[in-house]
């Protein structure tokens, strides 16, 4: 293992920290903390975290003075009523594919004893005021154990772009509210090790990484720790990633010269009609497959919501969505911007602005070093800084030391320094943004049309006379970006403009679309700021999009899925590839030849601006692109096939463009080259293709780009592929005149082999002599070969015959239909299925299957009856294989998992205690049900009619996962029931895809004062009553949405504990009780609950309670069972009884009612003819018998054949 010590220094603004007191560890100093990358191959990263102190500052809580911490670049865990402790956060590059587990090498830590530490005020919108939200301590106080436990974890994977990561988060801080002793890790290392394989977030590449764009390699660099550590076997070059413009039909004629410029500059750009795309839906995939197939690195939406609409993410517009283009995760995979626009002349404001800035800077120097920072007098937020603290500190630590030598604040209060005193006024904001400043950072209050602190809003924006000296601007607000339905702030200042129609207001801004929290997004506008100051020493190109976003990553890593829903939603109005500019630009000098010869291929040239980007292009065409090293660039190109004039740009940062133009002339030479070509398949399908198995007869065309005649031609064709053989590769052109293009006919020949890939690009090689003088040409060009792809694609059951369930369950014979197609682009011919299993429970009753010839994009089926024993154990899975062969030699295969019925119930036992599972097992041993137990969520979820989430109670408790709440939501989604319990799941911790669907509302995170739980009138645990006995009496307190049901409430204080919901297609059972914690009492036992709860997810079950056991328990025999016709149901009374007895087909439909009166003393029999209630046969397949006689409940199986 290669060893690093890469460090990412965490510095502590000592300025903002004045008011606290410095504790110290192993240093008197303020010192900062530092986290330290000992070693890296991608697969084992090895990580220190060494704090010499830390900052502390005295507040007053109803408990007594308590302690804030405060640590430079720390977060906090922001869980409301829990103490309130600094983690630090950093992300490494994983393996594709990989699991990962966290070790903890070594730690050393100091205690520090009699300690009250603040609780957390929770993740606070900027609704409201955090200093008016009083400190209440939570649950996590009366438990003595040391808060929050681990001193690191991991975050589930993510994916940017290029690379999957993880955020490793340290926290060194933990605390015994109890003991109220406060433990500080000063010194951990930790090492992240790959674990196996992982299904979250896995990267599956389309091609090896050989290059990345060069904007991003920015991103890695700041976002991954181990970025360039040793891991990679090779370093990958830098490219230029693509932008695509998507606009309003009405608008491209405005936004084209933009497109021109970003073609000339080295970002290859198209623009593309919205009305071609669609709705927000098509735009996500259009971005998608051009993220796929040409690495798109920018997407630019032209027009306001009606035009071009926005995409959504949790019920809130997001443009940032369209950027999650690569793992299921919220870090952009490409940068979004919005020139939110509603006529042609906004759009043109937009432009000019774009272009001015990047290829004409005014010469106007004073502005170019100036920032402006506005900010409340509000707090305290992240790091435990006030709104005004933060801004100073962005400026005077981060601006100033940078390229900035002054910052305007605007501060509410009087704060000293250069904060004028009392609030600030829309006139002083005003006069500031006129004079000049490159950046403006805004945390305060804020609403669609204004900033808070200010008030400066939309008319104000529009007063200004900024010419030229437009800033980009970093807001952390409520719904500034609120574009959608309203003109909000931040299209104002992109769409402003002077009496002249000249571009006033801002370049771009980051602003959201919804309310923002306090922590979050303060954490990410301080990221923005420290990678726009690193930008300056290697001359690294910063755009507005790569520092809005990296900042976003950042805080994604700190603060999880609190920072996720700010992400979502902080919008970049303005072009995301714009090249920032911190300081007066220079000029650049590049020497560079005037005129090139038509068939060069390289340009060579110097100039000063080292780092910078040198871009040839041709009518609006970019040939080639070079970095500036060592003072020179050499662009290597494809030689160009006519005369004119070449631009060539050179881009630097904080550098004036350098824009010029070569021309391109011919030499005084023949040059012949490859000019075009014609398949002719005749002897094939005759479709000018190349297919597989055909034999091609080609005429290839040759030109002469050269000044002069080349005489007596002869070509010979080359091809490295292996699935080509050629038959004629030589041929004579004779003289071929300068300028002139000439063909021979049919010339050349080759079969192509039955296994070529489709898509395949056959590589051809024309080496063109002239026989006169032995000059040889080479020129290169390709044929795409098309064949034919065999795929599986799904199949369903058809048990129309059988109990009609969709399903294939013990006993029953249905027609297994297989659906396929053919993804190639050539036909299959002559197409068979064929399918086999070697299960010892499954039989496949048909043979091959013909479907005929199967053209490109068609889709077939085959349809299979196969059948399924009457013994095959519920949720037995057979494994069928597919084969699907066609003509010349055609192969497809595919792997199918055929489950066979249903296991009853599986019990996820997430939160690892062992007695809430004894109690669920012991009810269902006592009713006669199988149960799986297992501690995580397995793959196939499918295989069970029902699972069991235990999530448990503080301080054991199971927070779910967001990907495991999406794995439960797809079995739901597939018609699973689920029972889920949990103290805090509900309105405590963050929602998952799953909660949504068991309809219930989180009231509230709850008191200790559960104590008699009771079951609702309007449910089926109707007339239980329980002490409660469970391991946390504090838990969520929860209601039911419209369309789910209340069933068990707490009483004093009355509220509701568990809900149920009957959808569709699924049901759920939620509970933020714990079921163990039921306290049996005569007419209200825990199996009696049971009992219901499987009646309500059609789980069958048998059951007598003990007291009617003695009175009236007997024998309830079936026989015979399976059968064919008749089936005779008996069963023993030994006293009177109300008796029903009813039959019920797989989905919990009642099929018939055999007895529903009251029954004497004895032996009674009831014959079940397998008729419905309407008198028409049922389909053969499995049914349930269900008796109540009023004492006991009993339900089992029945097999119905033919």
């Amino acid at each position: 293992m290669k060893r690093l010590f890469f460090s990412l220094i965490l510095v502590s603004t000592i300025t903002s920290l004045l008011a606290a007191d410095w504790v110290s560890i192993n240093s008197d100093q303020p010192v900062p903390a530092e986290y330290k990358l000992i070693s890296s191959n991608i697969s084992t990263s090895v990580v220190q975290l060494t704090l010499d102190g830390f900052y502390k500052t005295g507040v007053s809580t109803e408990k007594g003075d308590a302690w804030l911490l405060k640590m430079d670049n720390a977060g906090y865990l922001l869980k409301i009523g829990a103490p309130e402790l600094p983690l630090f956060a950093a992300s490494l590059i994983i393996p594709d594919e990989a699991g990962m587990k966290l070790e903890i090498v070594s730690s050393g830590y100091t205690e520090y004893k009699n300690v009250l530490i603040a609780p957390s005020k929770g993740n606070l919108s900027r609704t409201v005021d955090p200093s008016t939200i009083p400190y209440e301590f939570g649950k996590q106080y009366k438990t003595d154990a040391f808060y929050p436990g681990r001193i690191a974890r991991l975050s589930d994977p993510y994916i940017v772009r290029d690379y999957r990561g993880l955020a490793l988060q340290i926290l060194p801080f933990q605390y015994n509210p109890v003991t109220r002793v406060l433990r500080v890790y000063h010194n951990i290392i930790v090492k992240v090790v790959e674990n196996g394989s992982s299904s979250v977030n896995v990267l599956h590449r389309k091609k090896p990484l050989t290059g990345v764009d060069s904007r991003f390699r920015q991103v890695y660099k700041k976002q991954f720790l181990n970025y360039n550590a040793g891991g990679e076997r090779y370093e990958p070059v830098d490219e230029e990633g693509s932008m695509i413009i998507i606009s309003y039909g009405d608008f491209i004629d405005e936004i084209q010269p933009l497109a021109d410029w970003k073609n000339k500059r080295g970002i290859p750009c198209s623009v593309t009609d919205v009305a071609d795309i669609g709705g927000s839906a098509d735009i996500k995939q259009f971005i998608q497959n051009a993220f796929d197939f040409d690495d798109v690195a920018f997407v630019l939406l032209v027009g306001d919501a009606a035009q071009v609409p926005s995409s959504m993410i949790g019920g809130n517009d997001s443009d940032v969505d369209y950027s999650y283009c690569a793992g299921d995760d919220h870090y952009p995979d490409l940068f979004v911007g919005r020139f939110s626009a509603e006529t042609e002349d906004q759009v043109s404001t937009m432009v000019q602005r774009t272009l001015d800035y990047e290829t004409n800077p005014v010469t106007d120097t004073a502005w170019y070093t100036k920032a402006i920072g506005i900010a409340s007098s509000q707090g305290p937020g992240d790091q435990g800084e006030y709104d005004y603290e933060h801004i100073r500190n962005i400026g005077n630590n981060k601006l100033i030391p940078f390229t900035y030598n002054y910052a305007y604040e605007l501060f509410d209060g009087s704060q000293g320094g250069q904060d004028a005193d009392g609030n600030p006024t829309p006139a002083m904001v005003a006069a500031d943004v006129d004079s000049g400043a490159t950046i403006i950072n805004y945390c305060g209050h804020g609403s669609t049309t204004s900033w808070g602190t200010s008030g400066f809003n939309n008319g104000n924006v529009n007063s200004l006379t900024n010419t030229g000296k437009l800033p980009f601007i970093f807001s952390v607000a409520c719904v500034n970006g609120n574009f959608v339905n309203n003109t909000c702030f931040a299209e104002a200042w992109l769409r402003a403009t002077d009496n002249d129609g000249d571009p006033t207001g801002a370049m771009a801004t980051l602003m959201s679309t919804i309310n923002q929290s306090w922590n979050p997004p303060m954490r990410g506008q301080d990221a923005m700021n420290d990678i726009l100051t690193e930008a300056y020493p290697d001359n690294i190109k910063r755009t507005f999009g790569g520092i809005a976003m990296n900042g976003c990553m950042e805080m994604n890593d700190v603060y999880g899925s609190a920072g996720y829903e700010m992400t979502d939603t902080w919008t970049i109005f303005g072009d995301p590839s714009l090249l920032i500019r911190t300081a007066v630009p220079a000029d650049m000098t590049v020497v560079h030849p005037d005129t090139l010869s038509a068939d060069s291929s390289s340009l060579t040239l110097t100039c000063d601006a080292e780092g910078g980007l040198a871009v040839l292009s041709f009518n609006g065409q970019i040939l080639g692109t070079a970095i500036i090293v060592d003072s020179s660039a050499t662009i290597t190109f494809d030689a160009i096939e006519e005369e004119g004039s070449a631009d060539i740009v050179v881009t630097a940062f904080n550098y004036r463009p350098y824009i010029s133009t070569i021309e391109m002339i011919p030499d005084n030479n023949a040059y012949v080259v490859y000019a075009n070509n014609r398949v002719n398949d005749s002897l094939g399908n005759n479709d000018t293709l190349v297919d597989y198995n055909e034999d091609i007869f080609l005429t290839v065309g040759l030109t002469n780009i050269g000044s002069i005649d080349a005489g007596d031609v002869y070509a010979e064709l080359s091809s490295t592929s292996p699935y080509i053989n050629f038959l004629v590769s030589g041929a004579g052109y004779d003289s071929i005149r300068a300028g002139d293009t000439v063909s021979v006919a049919n010339a050349f020949r080759f079969e192509v082999a039955d296994s070529i890939p489709d898509g395949y690009e056959i590589d051809f090689t024309v080496s063109a002599q002239n026989l006169i003088d032995s000059t040889v040409w080479e020129s290169e060009f390709s044929l795409t070969a098309h064949a034919p792809v065999l795929n599986y694609t799904h199949f369903t059951i058809d048990d129309s015959n059988g109990n009609d369930n969709g399903k294939l369950d013990p006993g029953e014979t249905a027609n297994l239909i297989i659906n396929f197609s053919n993804t190639g682009s050539s036909a299959a011919y002559t197409v068979n299925a064929q399918l086999t299993t070697n299960s010892e429970y499954v039989n496949i009753l048909t043979d091959e299957i013909n479907t005929g010839d199967l053209f490109p994009g068609d889709s077939a089926q085959a349809v299979f009856q196969v059948q399924a024993a009457g013994d095959t154990p519920e949720g037995n899975i057979a494994d069928l294989n597919l084969n699907l062969v066609a003509d010349h030699d055609i192969h497809g295969h595919a792997l199918i998992s055929l489950i066979v019925g249903q296991k009853p119930i599986l019990i996820l036992n997430l939160c690892g205690n062992v007695n809430p599972v004894d109690s669920i097992t012991s009810c269902l041993n006592t009713l006669e049900v199988g149960a799986t137990v297992t501690s995580y969520i397995p793959d196939t979820l499918d295989i069970y009619r029902s699972v069991f989430v235990l999530l448990g109670y503080y301080p054991n408790n199971h927070v779910l996962t967001q990907s495991e709440g999406e794995h439960l939501a797809q079995f739901l989604n597939n018609g699973g029931r689920i029972y889920m319990e949990g103290g805090d799941t509900w309105a405590y911790d963050d929602p998952t895809p799953v909660h949504e669907m068991f309809f219930i509302d989180g009231v509230d995170d709850g008191s200790d004062d559960l104590s008699v739980i009771v079951g609702e009138e309007q449910g089926f645990l109707n007339g239980f009553t329980f002490d409660y006995g469970g391991i946390n009496s504090s838990i969520d307190r929860i209601e039911p949405k419209t369309g789910a049901t209340l069933l068990m409430s707490n009483q004093n204080p009355y509220y509701g504990v568990m809900v149920s919901y009957d959808g569709d297609t699924y049901k759920t059972i939620g509970s933020s009780c714990q079921f163990a914690g039921f306290i049996d009492q005569p007419g209200s036992t825990k199996d009696e609950v049971m009992a219901d709860m499987l009646s309500f997810f059609g789980v069958g079950y048998t059951w007598t309670g003990i007291r009617e056991q003695k009175e009236n328990a007997t024998d309830v025999t079936a026989y015979p069972n399976p059968f064919t016709q008749n089936v005779n149901i008996s069963f023993n009374l030994k006293s009177n009884a109300q008796v029903t007895l009813d039959v019920f087909d797989l989905t919990g439909r009642k099929v018939a009612t055999l007895v529903d009166r009251e029954l004497k003393p004895g032996r009674h029999q009831f014959i079940w003819n397998a008729q419905n209630k309407d008198g028409q046969q049922v389909q053969p397949g499995v049914y349930f018998y269900r008796l109540n006689d009023g004492n006991r409940v009993s339900a089992k199986k029945l097999i119905l054949t033919r």
